[in-house]
C-alpha cells in the first residue's frame, strides 16, 4: 500500500484521508465518488500483480449511498451489494443496519445455543450451564456492541433472547409465567443488555482519553459532513445514549477514570419497558 499515491484519495476525516481499511488479506477501500474509487482499485490491483497477489474480482463488492455508476476492474464491471460482512460484522447504509446487524448477531447466538443442546437442555448443574451461556454465547451476542446505537429496539431484542435461552436452560415454559427476575436470581448469568452497554461505554471513554492521532479515535469523534435531515424524529445516532448520561461535554469528564465508572451505573441502569 505504501506505494500507492493516495494521499489526497477517500474520505477526509480532520486534515487527513481515509481510503482504506485492512486485516490480513481483507482489504476495504474508501472513495468519495465512483471514478475515484474505479481508479483506486486498479490501481491496487496493478501494484498487487507486481508482487505475485492477485485480487479475487468475484469476492470484490462495492457498497455506496449515492448513484450505483459502473465500476470496471479489468474490463469487468463489479458488482454493487446493500450490505456486506466485514471482520464479522454487517455494514450497510440503511437506516435500519443497527437492527438487522443485531437480527444477525440473534440468528449466530441462537445456532450456537442449539449446538450446546447436550448441556443447555440436560440435567447437569445450572452453574455450568451459566459457564456455557457466559462464555460461549454472551460474546457471539455482544460482539461489536462498541458501535451499536441503544434504543429501545435493541434493548428489547436482547432481553426477549436472553429471557428465552434462560427458560430453555430451566425448563421452564413461557406459560408458566415466571418472573424474568425470578428466574435470573436462578441462572445468574451475566445481563447481556448491561454487557454490551458496558464495551460501549468502556470503547467511548478509552477513546477519549486517547491522545495519539490514531484512526479509531478520529473516526469515533468525526461528526461527519452537514447535510439536511430528513422529516420527522430524528435517527439515533451512536453518541446519543452518551450524551444523555454524561452531557455534551462527555469526552471531558472521560479523562477522569474513576468519575467515568461511576457514571457506568446510571448508562447501563434499566430504562426500557
Amino acid at each position: 500500500m505504501k506505494d500507492l499515491n493516495w494521499d489526497r484519495k477517500g474520505i477526509k476525516i480532520g486534515e487527513k484521508f481515509l481510503n482504506n481499511l485492512r486485516f490480513a488479506d481483507d482489504i476495504v477501500l474508501f472513495s468519495t465518488t465512483s471514478k475515484q474509487l474505479e481508479d483506486m482499485l486498479n490501481e491496487l490491483c496493478k501494484v498487487s500483480n507486481s508482487i505475485g497477489l492477485q485480487l479475487n474480482i468475484s469476492k470484490t463488492k462495492v457498497a455506496t449511498n449515492s448513484i450505483q455508476n459502473p465500476i470496471i476492474l479489468n474490463q469487468k464491471p463489479i458488482e454493487y451489494v446493500d450490505k456486506y460482512i466485514y471482520l464479522g460484522k454487517q455494514i450497510s447504509f440503511k437506516n435500519t443496519m443497527h437492527i438487522d446487524e443485531l437480527d444477525r448477531r440473534l440468528n449466530q447466538t441462537w445456532r450456537k445455543y442449539w449446538s450446546f443442546k447436550e448441556i443447555l437442555k440436560s440435567k447437569l448443574p445450572t452453574k455450568l450451564k451459566k459457564k456455557v451461556m457466559d462464555s460461549c454465547l454472551l460474546p457471539c451476542l455482544t460482539y461489536g456492541a462498541q458501535t451499536w446505537v441503544f434504543n429501545k429496539t435493541i434493548k428489547t431484542k436482547l432481553r426477549s433472547c436472553q429471557r428465552a435461552m434462560e427458560r430453555g436452560m430451566l425448563g421452564i415454559k413461557i406459560m408458566e409465567k415466571r418472573k424474568s427476575s425470578d428466574i435470573r436470581q436462578i441462572t445468574k448469568i451475566i445481563d447481556a443488555e448491561k454487557h454490551a452497554q458496558h464495551l460501549k461505554w468502556n470503547w467511548a471513554g478509552h477513546m477519549a482519553r486517547t491522545t495519539d492521532r490514531r484512526w479509531s479515535k478520529q473516526v469515533t469523534m468525526w461528526k461527519g459532513p452537514e447535510g439536511k435531515r430528513s422529516r420527522g424524529r430524528p435517527k439515533d445516532r451512536w453518541v446519543d445514549d452518551i450524551q444523555k448520561t454524561a452531557g455534551a461535554n462527555w469526552t471531558e469528564l472521560a479523562q477522569d477514570r474513576e468519575k467515568w465508572r461511576r457514571l457506568e451505573e446510571a448508562y447501563t441502569q434499566d430504562k426500557g419497558p
